[in-house]
């Protein structure tokens, strides 16, 4: 690592004010990448219709947070409430609703299992209420209720209503839609490629992340940084925060390898958080956000759950399968209450996978 001395006479130029180039500096924009001063923050910054969402933080708080002074707890669940046996093999996507009805999917090898069914906790077992016989890869809610889903190798976003009819509200031929979510908006936000084998990502393949209004109208495509590098080679799974930013599970290869890609609204990288060099492989399977904006992501490889804070920095990392004996963890997601559900597959000698309700410590969530 290299180091300076104190004793080489270097000059150092004092930071300014990016927009008025006066010293004395208070703030800093995250997403813009400038200082500034309490003035300039106020009357100019504040005053820019682009910066409206950027993140701005003291000065003091950058310099109390440096990278690697982040204590990181291994433990991240503080108590597991109950584990219920579902009717599928594994639960491969999983949403509760603001009335505790819950959706989960089945997508896997076993084709005549493939189902969509939708259920409520009880005290010791699940209500199937209602089930749809796809093969489906991702599902969402909108504002209403209502589940949107896509089929595996599908160009069409398909909505279940609360009466049980199926509809096609938006056809993304030729592209196949890989994942999709709702944001807090109504907006809907889908990962797509180019027909063809998902893998290896080739110069001309298309991967995109698009951002859609509520009624399908195209606000923003996302698919390079600003190099003109690909942000995504797989995106497999999406989610967003309170502020729009959105995280992607993308993967690498057909082995499920993959990392965690958080850009904004309007398509700036933000962080790619690879998992822990100690842990090796990083196989990400489910992603939710607690109400803190939080990220937290379930590795199937490790057998583990990494919380990681809005910048990127681990904040927790616990094997869930040796302390907890919850394993091939597919999804996550949080109820009304503010439990972690997690959708795992089945175990040895077992016919059906299962959903576990958990705690998780409050300085996390």
């Amino acid at each position: 690592m290299a180091t300076s001395s104190p004793g080489i006479g270097i000059a150092q130029v004092p930071v300014s004010c990016y927009f008025c180039k006066g010293q004395d500096i208070k703030w800093t924009c995250v997403d813009c990448n400038v200082r500034m001063c309490n003035s300039c923050k106020i009357t100019v910054h504040q005053g820019l219709q682009c910066a409206q969402d950027h993140e701005v933080v003291s000065i003091q708080d950058i310099s109390g947070s440096r990278p690697g002074s982040q204590e990181v707890t291994s433990v991240v669940i503080s108590l597991v409430v109950n584990s219920f046996t579902t009717t599928l093999p594994a639960v491969h996507s999983l949403l509760c609703s603001d009335d505790d009805l819950l959706y989960f999917t089945y997508n896997g090898q076993t084709s005549d299992k493939c189902q969509l069914v939708k259920g409520k906790l009880l005290k010791s077992s699940i209500k199937i209420i209602q089930m749809l016989q796809r093969e489906i890869s991702d599902i969402a809610m909108n504002k209403d209720g209502e589940i949107l889903f896509i089929e595996h190798h599908d160009h069409k976003i398909q909505v279940l209503s609360h009466t049980g009819e199926v509809k096609t509200v938006l056809d993304s031929s030729p592209m196949k839609l890989l994942a999709i979510h709702v944001n807090k908006d109504n907006e809907v936000v889908v990962g797509l490629r180019e027909p063809g084998p998902p893998f290896p990502v080739h110069d001309f393949s298309v991967r995109q992340v698009i951002i859609f209004s509520g009624d399908f109208q195209r606000r923003e495509t996302i698919e390079l940084d600003k190099k003109g590098n690909k942000l995504f080679s797989y995106a497999y799974r999406i989610r967003t925060d309170s502020r729009n930013v959105v995280y992607v599970i993308d993967r690498f290869d057909n082995d499920s390898n993959g990392r965690i890609v958080a850009v904004d609204e309007n398509g700036r990288l933000k962080f790619i958080y690879d998992g822990q060099k100690d842990t090796g492989t990083f196989q990400p399977n489910g992603i939710t956000i607690t109400p803190s904006d939080n990220i937290v992501v379930s590795d199937y490889y490790n057998e583990a759950l990494h919380v990681i804070n809005s910048k990127g920095d681990l904040l927790g990392l616990q094997f869930i399968f040796k302390d907890l004996n919850i394993y091939d963890s597919f999804s996550l997601c949080f109820d009304t209450e503010g439990y972690l559900l997690i959708g795992c597959a089945r175990g040895d000698n077992e016919d059906n996978g299962k959903i576990s309700i958990v705690k998780m410590v409050d300085s996390l969530v």
